[in-house]
């Protein structure tokens, strides 16, 4: 299938005109003619509108001829095309014309997210600032220099298709999180390629370290005797033939379910991909000798051995694309096919990563829950779970959000989210409370507005629950703008 892509990001809005534009960019219309390619387009949205009507929640419409995107991302593909969601954290069109990509050390990240004895976190970190040590001397009177190399604002590449993937390699129980796709790579493909290309890294990953066999029972008439005579049957089949032999016998073969299941994934993308075929035709001739999955139910309920648990990881991409187990769940005809994910889970279990391998010593847990707003005739309600908890110590909530930085006071921070903290602060005793956004293009003004937290003054008009006196101290909300992995 020709690989026609729309790219988009979250909460754009498009229609038929747009994606006409797009095929017709780049595309010969004397050799493909103008009409077919217009044709092409508007069959893809019609197959767009198909997919909104049954998944509302996934993707939506902003009037009857225009559908526009919500809080995930990923691919949605039809079969006249792609649709690519991405994240919103710059401008389309400026991170595509761009030439100098951010490529941020993950230990300078990791750095980022160190809780420091006042809690503080992300000081002192920069985007447009990296270095490297040349190492001079080795007495001790000279020390090594570090010589300071810096971004230009206007024009990093603030690469929103390398953060999603770095974002999903930090996904629990998925099948991102063992890639090792590099960012050069992924900056230069449609974003269905990479999720391509990630799985058959992962086939040739299991392929070195060999593939499967298990002894399967053969039941075959033979003109030699091996195993073990089936004499009914042989009866029944070689009355004349004298020469054949009825048996069963164990036979070592690779035609077991998991690869069967491989060699069918391979099939499904063979057709759905230019930039890979070559490598998925390869591939499927390794695996010559194995039939296609008849039952992919069954053969997923195959359990695997500890010795082949590095089956496990690649048996999840096939599950995605036999079974369209998408992270988000879709519904419709099987002609679609979406991968999609909620960017504010993303966003919340990436800094929820990166905090806790940065301070492998502190108790971070996620999605505390256990307290409760109100209760109501004895019985408990409207449950409160803030997002990160360090006990008696901090409570850490992030949002997925662009702050409006045009609104004078509020600087674009929603007051629910600030009542939601609050009401944090008082049931779990807490005064460090931290609401965390993403620091992007988008909000790199924004940042320097924050510098001092937002104070509520507890001391005057707030107590904790079960305690007869007034706070002591007062509550902080501190706005953080947390680094991201371009």
């Amino acid at each position: 299938m020709k690989s026609n892509t729309f790219s988009i990001i979250e909460y754009q809005a498009f229609n038929v005109d747009d994606l006409i534009k797009a095929f017709l960019k780049g595309k010969d219309e004397k050799q493909e003619g103008k009409e077919n390619i217009e044709q092409k387009a508007r069959k893809f949205y019609q197959e767009l509108e198909d997919f909104t009507k049954n998944n509302e929640n996934l993707l939506g419409f902003k009037n009857k001829n225009t559908l526009k995107a919500k809080n995930y991302v990923g691919i949605i593909q039809t079969k006249s095309g792609v649709l690519e969601i991405l994240p919103k954290c710059t401008n389309l069109e400026s991170y595509k014309d761009s030439t100098d990509s951010l490529n941020i050390a993950k230990e300078k990240l990791k750095n980022a997210y160190v809780i420091n004895k006042n809690n503080e976190l992300f000081t002192r970190f920069s985007y447009f600032q990296d270095y490297k040590i040349l190492k001079i001397s080795k007495t001790k009177d000279l020390k090594n220099i570090k010589v300071k190399k810096w971004y230009s604002l206007t024009k990093v590449n603030f690469n929103p298709k390398i953060l999603l993937i770095n974002l999903l390699k930090t996904l629990k129980n998925s099948p991102f999180k063992k890639s090792q796709i590099s960012s050069l790579q992924s900056s230069k493909m449609p974003l269905f390629e990479i999720f391509i290309t990630m799985f058959l890294d992962e086939f040739d990953s299991v392929y070195k370290k060999g593939l499967m066999r298990s002894y399967v029972d053969y039941e075959s008439n033979r003109a030699f005797l091996k195993g073990k005579l089936l004499f009914s049957e042989h009866i029944k089949q070689n009355l004349v033939h004298k020469e054949k032999f009825f048996t069963s016998c164990d036979e070592f073969v690779l035609d077991i379910a998991p690869n069967r299941l491989i060699k069918s994934t391979l099939n499904f993308l063979k057709s759905k991909t230019n930039i890979n075929k070559f490598r998925l035709i390869k591939s499927l001739q390794m695996l010559d000798e194995v039939e296609f999955s008849k039952n992919y139910e069954k053969d997923f309920s195959y359990k695997i051995s500890r010795h082949f648990d590095y089956y496990e990881n690649l048996l999840l991409w096939c599950k995605i694309f036999l079974k369209n187990e998408s992270f988000m769940p879709y519904h419709g005809k099987n002609e679609a096919f979406a991968l999609l994910f909620s960017m504010e889970k993303l966003f919340e279990d990436y800094v929820a990563h990166m905090l806790k391998k940065a301070n492998p010593s502190k108790n971070i847990k996620t999605q505390s829950s256990g307290k409760y707003l109100i209760s109501k005739n004895d019985e408990k309600c409207f449950m409160l779970k803030p997002d990160l908890y360090i006990e008696n110590t901090m409570i850490l909530d992030t949002k997925w959000k662009i702050p409006d930085s045009d609104k004078d006071k509020k600087q674009g921070i929603v007051q629910s989210d600030l009542y939601q903290m609050f009401a944090y602060a008082c049931k779990f005793k807490i005064h460090d409370i931290k609401l965390i956004y993403p620091l992007c293009d988008r909000t790199m003004k924004l940042k320097e507005k924050f510098e001092s937290p937002l104070v509520f003054n507890a001391s005057k008009h707030f107590w904790f629950e079960f305690e007869k006196h007034y706070s002591k101290r007062d509550i902080k909300v501190q706005v953080l703008f947390t680094p991201l992995p371009f």
